[in-house]
């Protein structure tokens, strides 16, 4: 009895405060969306916070206003010469969740496939718009809000079919800033000799969006093709210092963002002008008669205070996101386009200078230490349970992932190696994986079985390996000589790859791989005579240690036919015998090899890969993947 009246009472509250709870939930996940949707792009790999956040909130927010606006349907009819103010505010919610849905201009997919799928949205529309209309016509009366419903629904239908223009549009290349506009100028060159001299930043913005306009990296099977030759010139990168060149990579990757994830090139083309001004009036316009109509009843009237609030939270959110219109590249973009006028020369020299400190990426490098992974004998709450499809390994990886700050002089060694790269490959897809780099040293023979006669996946972890035991033996050296560091750095991040973003290699067999490796490595520490409890502890065993014998003795039947046959602690030693026996420059070649791996990963990834990689903070790889596929597209060289 006790608990059909407890039933009896939660239905009671679900029917009087459902509708409003639902209606604060959709209101913070537009917040959620809003406010942070942007942020993706510089999240490094541990915040997970905020990437959770936004991952539940994207699909939720569609499923919760789903829900309210069924509810909203069972709305009795009413009298249309008669008025029923509260049947009136329910369907004033309606076309409110409508500019919800549409409203969010920092995330219209979550996702590449998101826009592959948009044709699906279209039906999703036309429902959710019927089922809104159909609301309205039932709670119309000839009263001051039902004529309110018209501004608000032009004000959802616009911002709702927004999202599904930029998703449309973001793989065919048909919006945004066309370099057409600019044909009123003699020639591209002479935009960049008319530029502002004392005005920062304008020249390296304008040559990343020419250089991202005619590459269009994010379109499959898109056709380089500069439109001038002056135009052709213009993307030169020839004299530029590393740290500019990696400046204008981030600028075009923030483009290549922009146009896969949010609104942004829609909303810069006049017509999107045209929908952001009626928008805007619309819901200014609705706002303030509402306020009018009900200035002597929020205090009293609770619906009307709930609504009237409702109605405030999109309007300042819509603020926001036409204050955060004039902090982007796009709006630069559209400033230089109309230089000339004195006004927007004035927002010119106070944006500008500004856009050096907006952080494009998370310009970190991700970082996974075999030998740690291997040590890390923690074991996880309900490892049994986590065992099954090998989620404990998952976040065991996770756990003993990190991230480094990229610092300049990294940056300035990848720029000088890629250049070395550049001059061998002569722009042509990179097909070598360390074998060009270590041709550049006399006795660099010695070292191509490591590149050449192993799968590229053994190879990076029989170098991470090696490189590991010389960096605990140069450890003295490390404040000398900063190649110790960056060839580390390096190493961790290939290995990195290989254990998280294993689809970026391209190698199927990476994960068997990988496993086999760890195995190995695990069984080897717990031999040893000492319990090793570090790395540098673990390296040292390994020099010390006689691993060819130990691992000639492994029964090959418990091996796969990928692992058969490799020895990959006793190729890791060797490796790390030669290394060490090389003199100071030891450490040039390491990144030299390193680079060129990178290169080749950058190559043979497709693009798609890339570009989900925009959503997660963005990698270094990616940025080495543009660098040579205008290389290779025709456009400027790195590092000449």
């Amino acid at each position: 009895m006790q608990d059909t009246v407890v039933a009896k009472r939660l239905k009671d509250i679900w029917d009087d405060w459902g509708i409003r709870l639902l209606v604060i939930v959709s209101c913070g996940m537009h917040m959620v969306l809003t406010l942070f949707g942007s942020t993706r792009r510089r999240l490094k790999a541990r915040q997970i916070i905020v990437r959770f956040m936004i991952w539940c909130a994207y699909p939720l927010s569609t499923f919760v206003v789903a829900v309210i606006i069924g509810k909203l349907t069972l709305i009795g009819a009413t009298d249309s010469t008669q008025q029923n103010t509260e049947t009136e505010l329910r369907g004033f919610l309606a076309p409110l969740l409508l500019v919800q849905l549409g409203s969010r201009d920092s995330i219209t997919a979550y996702s590449i496939e998101d826009n592959r799928l948009v044709i699906r949205q279209l039906p999703n529309l036309l429902a959710q718009l019927s089922a809104v209309l159909w609301i309205l016509f039932k709670s119309w009366t000839n009263s001051v809000i039902s004529y309110l419903y018209f501004p608000l629904s032009l004000a959802g239908i616009i911002t709702y079919g927004e999202n599904i223009w930029a998703m449309y549009t973001a793989l065919n290349g048909s919006s945004g800033i066309t370099i057409a506009e600019f044909k009123k100028e003699a020639s591209i060159s002479k935009i960049y000799e008319n530029l502002p001299t004392n005005i920062p930043n304008l020249e390296m913005i304008l040559k990343a969006y020419y250089r991202f306009f005619c590459l269009r990296p994010h379109i499959e099977n898109w056709l380089y093709r500069p439109l001038y030759q002056s135009l052709h010139d213009s993307q030169s990168i020839d004299g530029y210092e590393p740290l500019e060149i990696f400046k204008i990579t981030d600028i075009e990757l923030s483009f290549m963002y922009d146009v896969l994830y949010t609104k942004a090139p829609i909303i810069y083309t006049r017509m999107g002008f045209v929908f952001r001004l009626v928008t805007f009036l619309s819901l200014v316009s609705a706002t303030i008669v509402f306020a009018c109509f009900f200035k002597d009843a929020f205090v009293y009237y609770i619906n009307a205070g709930f609504t009237f609030l409702v109605l405030v939270v999109i309007l300042i959110l819509e603020v926001y996101q036409i204050y955060m219109l004039f902090f982007s590249d796009w709006a630069i973009i559209k400033m230089i386009k109309h230089r000339n006028k004195p006004v927007v020369m004035q927002f010119l020299r106070i944006i500008a200078p500004r856009s050096s400190k907006w952080k494009r990426w998370s310009n970190s490098l991700g970082q996974f230490n075999l030998i740690y992974y291997c040590l890390d004998h923690k074991h996880l709450c309900f490892s049994r349970i986590l065992k099954f499809q090998n989620l404990d390994t998952d976040i065991r990886k996770y756990l003993c992932t990190a991230s480094q700050e990229i610092q300049i002089d990294l940056k300035e060694m990848l720029i000088k190696e890629m250049g070395e790269v550049d001059k061998v490959r002569r722009s042509k897809h990179t097909d070598k994986r360390g074998e060009w780099a270590l041709s550049r040293y006399p006795d660099g023979d010695i070292f191509k079985w490591s590149v050449v006669d192993r799968d590229f996946d053994k190879s990076i972890i029989i170098w991470h390996l090696a490189i590991e035991i010389c960096y605990h033996s140069d450890v003295r050296d490390q404040d000398s000589n900063p190649g110790i560091k960056m060839g580390r750095l390096l190493s961790n991040y290939m290995m990195y790859l290989l254990a998280i973003r294993s689809h970026m290699l391209c190698v199927t067999t990476s994960e068997i791989v990988f496993q086999y490796a760890c195995k190995k490595l695990t069984a080897f520490l717990k031999t040893s005579d000492s319990l090793t409890k570090d790395v540098r502890t673990a390296c040292t065993e390994l020099q010390a240690r006689n691993v060819v014998d130990e691992e000639s003795e492994a029964a090959e039947d418990k091996e796969t036919m990928v692992t058969r046959g490799w020895n990959v602690l006793g190729d890791a030693k060797m490796l790390s015998e030669y290394l060490l026996k090389r003199g100071g420059d030891r450490w040039v070649m390491i990144c030299s090899v390193l680079v060129e791996m990178l290169c080749f990963v950058a190559s043979k990834c497709p693009a798609d890969y890339h570009s989900e990689q925009l959503r997660r903070g963005g990698e270094i790889v990616t940025h080495i993947w543009l660098l040579q596929l205008h290389n290779t597209g025709g456009g400027g060289s790195v590092g000449d």
